[in-house]
């Protein structure tokens, strides 16, 4: 086990000893050499004593005595005709160099971007998700309403619908007036209806009916009879028809006993 080391150096307030050593230790410099300010707000008893429990109180007691000084020492530098605010046209010496607060610039002009680029795809995705969802609400919408639709629709046509029902579908149920106009067909319809045709029956519109069969006003011998085809009155162009087998041995014949 160690034993305890017991001083054997008496202790004492020595208050001549002390002012003599200070005064050895201690610089007269000028004020400019170390800028001393005393300032004594002389804070009253009972209020440094709530003080003292308060920490925002004591900063504020520090950050006015600090001001104070401040504004003490700026008017001393004044007057000994010290400039206290740098000028316009100083350029001091950077601690960096320019290479190393390029590279600084770029690092952070990357981080810059890197960040606004997370924030825009994020913002994108947020607006995509978004847009879903308004989708889904918009086609859930749009099945309700045709299934309205088509419910009031069934109960129209069984006559069970309400007058409300009716109205919101805009259906006239009232017949149409024996004296209103008909809708005039314009005359490229009424052109094209006697051409082709307008609807009905379309097969077997050209076979003959008993009326038809009687009907011979329209016939005529010059275009309708032909004349029989013959030799003579053969007007066909072209080479003259082979002989027949038979007629062509006759002709041989004929030639051989001549």
């Amino acid at each position: 086990s160690g034993k305890a080391v017991v001083s054997t150096q008496s202790t004492g307030n020595n208050v001549s000893k002390l002012k003599e050593r200070l005064e050895a230790i201690q610089k007269k410099l000028p004020w400019m050499e170390n800028l001393d300010v005393t300032v004594d707000l002389k804070v009253p008893t009972e209020e440094m004593k709530a003080i003292i429990n308060d920490n925002f109180k004591q900063e504020m007691l520090f950050y006015k005595q600090s001001q104070i000084g401040t504004q003490q020492s700026i008017a001393r530098l004044k007057g000994m005709g010290v400039m206290t605010q740098r000028p316009e046209d100083f350029f001091a010496e950077m601690v960096k160099s320019d290479e190393h607060m390029k590279r600084v610039k770029e690092k952070l002009i990357s981080k810059q971007l890197t960040l606004e680029r997370t924030e825009k795809v994020t913002k994108m995705r947020k607006m995509k998700k978004l847009g879903k969802k308004v989708q889904q609400e918009v086609l859930k919408k749009r099945t309700e309403e045709k299934k309205q639709m088509m419910e009031s629709v069934k109960k129209i046509r069984k006559g069970k619908a309400d007058a409300e029902e009716v109205d919101n579908f805009d259906i006239d149920t009232e017949p149409e007036a024996s004296g209103s106009k008909k809708k005039e067909i314009n005359r490229k319809r009424k052109a094209k209806d006697s051409k082709y045709g307008f609807g009905g029956k379309k097969k077997m519109t050209k076979k003959n009916t008993t009326e038809s069969y009687k009907d011979v006003s329209s016939f005529s011998s010059r275009i309708h009879s032909k004349p029989k085809r013959s030799a003579k009155n053969d007007k066909r162009k072209g080479k003259p028809q082979r002989p027949g087998k038979s007629k062509r041995a006759n002709m041989k014949n004929k030639a051989k006993s001549r």
